[in-house]
């Protein structure tokens, strides 16, 4: 690869950062996929629901909260299963669960009582808190140590390392010929 990145105009030290790069991610990608600092996360609260419970009781609160959205909206189940990249009767079978432990309440629509919305109800923003307390406790261990300018250094350049990688994806996705 130093050869393939030197030829794409990258200094030498700029190729062997972009290598410790890669290194850091695959390590990082490992840990995102073997759930272990979600593990973690969890293992500080005072009730644990299994991840894929979490994750619909986190897209709940995100839709409804209007993150990665125009706006706040009432979540439905479709929208659960969009925010989780999951079929609709895999959410609707999370959902039901997250009912009946008492986190989301079903409620029917005003203009079309054949819809329903979720709701989240006091229980819910409880474990969230606890969830968002925990994850903060790792986050601030991870960061103690760090100036403020390099804590918002690796932000920005974070944030814009996201934001290439969502782009050069969403290119590959549409395809080479649709550039101007």
């Amino acid at each position: 690869m130093p050869e393939f990145l030197s030829g794409e105009g990258f200094s030498d030290p700029a190729v062997m950062a972009l290598l410790d790069l890669d290194l850091s991610l695959f390590q990082w990608r490992r840990m995102a996929e073997k759930g272990e600092f979600k593990g973690k996360v969890i293992a500080g609260m005072s009730e644990a629901l299994e991840p894929a419970l979490l994750q619909g009781l986190l897209s709940v609160a995100q839709i409804s909260a209007g993150l990665g959205r125009d706006r706040p909206e009432p979540p439905t189940i479709g929208m659960v299963a969009e925010v989780m990249a999951v079929d609709p009767s895999r959410a609707s079978r999370i959902v039901s669960e997250l009912v009946s432990r008492g986190y989301v309440a079903r409620e029917a629509v005003q203009e079309d009582a054949r819809k329903s919305v979720l709701v989240m109800t006091p229980k819910s923003k409880t474990l969230l808190g606890e969830f968002t307390l925990s994850k903060w406790r790792i986050m601030a261990q991870v960061f103690a140590g760090w100036s403020g300018d390099d804590i918002s250094d690796f932000s920005r350049l974070f944030a814009r390392y996201v934001s290439g990688l969502v782009e050069a994806v969403s290119e590959a996705e549409v395809g080479p010929s649709s550039k101007p």
